[in-house]
């Protein structure tokens, strides 16, 4: 909505001063806080020109600068607006520039069309001229206009102060000083705007400031030409304002001439413009969504058109969805005014904002349909390039059914993975290991199903495809040993240096068999929740408890609490873990502990033949710990037949980890082994 500020009526204002009257409240919404980039400072000053009938247009500024910080080497930093417009009067100034909130297309305003030209002016609320003091205190004003005389064109020259407008009592019109040409003749019509006095704003460098500003316009007029020019660097070349431009997908590209925005009332609203899905992810501000345009300057930018979370290709569609659409009508002359004050948003409760919303959730839904496979075609190469899926294929595998399998998981896989997380090294090494690990299994499913289509189809199966067959399954058991196998070792690496380096509490270590209970016998694949040791558990705690006074705890997961033993069942024995701390001798008042168990043991088995039967290998204690110190003769000659039976087996740190090792790295090499052998079925050598 068009906004009613108190201001100085062209009859009321002094013919031979300048004055503005504003509340200070108003100076500092509608200009502090509404603009605090310099880029969209210089934009408002740009669509002035423009309204004026300016062809050219000038900026000059210091890029890449901090405003507020003086270079004492250089002269004073100025942002300068320069154009060759019909300019102002004093009396047009006066009548037009300071009568600030003034809607310029109602009756008593400058008009809805420009004077030479007759464009449709961008400028409506009055409030442009404000702008500027979102990043300065001090605008100066040089404008030239009205018919040419003999001498030139009349100026209007006066300057605003931010201090001294909003220390004024509001209700007293501020009187702005007059500048030094006030009053005289210039050869030429034209406005030139000089800011200074500072505050803490950045320029950006030139790539970003250009985007900034070329973002904020769509002039179709061929006879508008902006150019930059770096005060920093006055002998460069200006740099030209230029069309914004975005590389999009062409296959998902919408045009939207055809396509009007439909009122509740069947009213059909023009649309002009594109929608597509740009080739890679907003990598700056500037590209992100769709910019909306209204008498070719911006008044919106929306990722979504105000779609509510959780719709179908949410995240392609708000990370790649581009476009520009022009639509007038939210700025039209006769209606309502639908732009946000400082150009960011639009009113999308009103009619049109809400037409134009659910005019816009079809085209999400149809340029996320569009935008599914090209997006998923671009990251899957992608994926296949930074994984060096291919490479590594080749090396691990011989056979190129089974490579030509991993590329394909890897596509599929790689397709629907997120462009920022491909960027990260440890996700996508670990999809690679995953596709590497079951390549050889899909390929050998593959050839399963080929030989069992020849054996159905009434056709004999040959001997090479029966050799191909178990060449494949042995590639693909290796393909699972060494999986297992490398993560395996990669625990042991992590296992050192907390044994070493900081374990000493037996508690911790006790919880590391329960979570990896192959540590005690690593060539097998160990079930370690069956109900089966759930069972013996807890009636063998009953029994400890009845007969042996023994108040023990056996744990086959991890408990928070600390366990007498882990039980772990591997092969068809039952064994019975318990861990020294790193260093530590087995003493006499260990051993006469131990052997409580021992005894408990060798009785239960034999008064329960029936659960006992459940483990046919029988039991065994392992005991890690690094020495026996035994003192007493007759607890060593114990300990040393109970060894003997095989009922306790007793190893140390150092054995305990390099057997786990040398097991699980020579499943690596029997992985190696399995790809040497498939080679040689494959291509018949010896």
């Amino acid at each position: 909505m068009s906004q009613t500020i108190a201001v100085v009526a062209p009859e009321e204002a002094d013919d031979d001063g300048y004055e503005l009257k504003i509340s200070r409240l108003t100076i500092d919404k509608l200009g502090v806080k509404l603009y605090d980039r310099v880029s969209a400072v210089v934009a408002e000053l740009v669509a002035n020109s423009y309204d004026a009938d300016a062809t050219e247009v000038s900026v000059e500024l210091p890029l890449a600068t901090l405003l507020s910080v003086q270079d004492p080497a250089l002269p004073e930093w100025t942002v300068t607006v320069s154009d060759n417009g019909h300019g102002l009067t004093p009396d047009e100034a006066r009548a037009y520039y300071l009568r600030v909130g003034a809607d310029r297309r109602k009756a008593g305003g400058a008009g809805a069309r420009s004077r030479r030209f007759n464009r449709p002016v961008m400028g409506r609320k009055g409030i442009g001229k404000l702008a500027p003091f979102g990043i300065c205190k001090r605008i100066e004003v040089i404008s030239s206009g009205g018919d040419k005389t003999a001498a030139g064109h009349l100026t209007s020259h006066f300057l605003m102060d931010f201090d001294k407008i909003i220390g004024e009592d509001s209700d007293v019109p501020v009187l702005l000083e007059k500048g030094a040409l006030d009053g005289t003749y210039q050869p030429g019509s034209g406005t030139k705007v000089v800011l200074t006095g500072f505050l803490p704003k950045r320029v950006p460098d030139a790539g970003v400031f250009m985007r900034q500003v070329e973002r904020r316009f769509a002039l179709a007029a061929a006879d508008f030409d902006v150019t930059v020019r770096d005060s920093r660097r006055p002998t460069e070349p200006p740099l030209p304002m230029q069309k914004f431009q975005i590389n999009v997908v062409d296959e998902t590209r919408i045009d939207l001439s055809t396509r009007p925005v439909t009122l509740e009332d069947g009213t059909l609203l023009h649309v002009s413009g594109w929608v597509a899905m740009a080739t890679e992810s907003y990598r700056n501000e500037e590209m992100a969504g769709v910019r909306i345009y209204a008498r070719g300057k911006i008044v919106a930018t929306t990722r979504d058109f105000e779609q509510p979370a959780g719709f179908t290709g949410e995240f392609a569609t708000r990370s790649y969805m581009v476009g520009e659409i022009h639509a007038d009508w939210l700025d039209d002359d006769d209606d309502d005014d639908l732009v946000r004050t400082d150009r960011q948003s639009i009113l999308w409760e009103s009619d049109k904002g809400s037409a134009l919303r659910a005019w816009g959730a079809n085209i999400v839904r149809e340029i996320g349909r569009l935008g599914r496979q090209p997006r998923r075609e671009k990251v899957k190469k992608r994926f296949r390039e930074v994984a060096d899926l291919e490479r590594r294929a080749r090396e691990r595998f011989s056979d190129e059914s089974v490579i030509k399998v991993a590329l394909s998981i890897g596509d599929s896989i790689g397709g629907f993975a997120a462009e920022d997380e491909l960027t990260d090294t440890e996700y996508v090494e670990g999809l690679a290991q995953v596709i590497l690990s079951v390549a050889p299994h899909q390929a050998l499913v593959t050839a399963f199903q080929d030989f069992e289509r020849t054996r159905t189809g009434g056709q004999e199966p040959t001997l090479e495809e029966l050799v191909d067959l178990f060449g494949k399954t042995r590639v693909a058991e290796a393909a699972s040993y060494a999986q297992i196998a490398s993560e395996r070792v990669r625990v042991l690496d992590q296992l050192d240096s907390i044994i070493f380096n900081t374990a000493r509490d037996e508690a911790a270590l006790q919880r590391i068999i329960t979570e990896a209970p192959w540590l005690i016998q690593p060539d097998w694949t160990v079930i370690t929740a069956n109900q089966s040791l759930k069972t013996f558990k807890t009636s063998f705690e009953n029994y400890l408890k009845r007969e042996h006074d023994i108040d023990a705890t056996l744990v086959i997961e991890y408990e928070n609490k600390r366990p007498d033993f882990t039980l772990v069942a591997v092969g068809g024995m039952l064994h019975f873990v318990e861990i020294k701390a790193s260093g530590h001798a087995l003493d006499d008042e260990d051993f006469t502990r131990l052997f409580r168990y021992v005894d408990a043991l060798r009785k239960f088995f034999a008064n329960n033949p029936d659960m006992a039967a459940e483990f046919p290998r029988k039991w065994r204690i392992d005991l890690v710990v690094d020495s026996v110190a035994i003192k007493d003769p007759m607890k060593q000659q114990a300990y040393d037949t109970v060894v003997g039976a095989n009922e306790v087996f007793q190893l140390s740190w150092d054995d305990f980890r390099n057997r786990a090792r040398r097991t699980n790295e020579a499943f690596l090499q029997a992985r190696d082994d399995a790809a040497i052998a498939a080679n040689a079925l494959q291509t018949g050598a010896p």
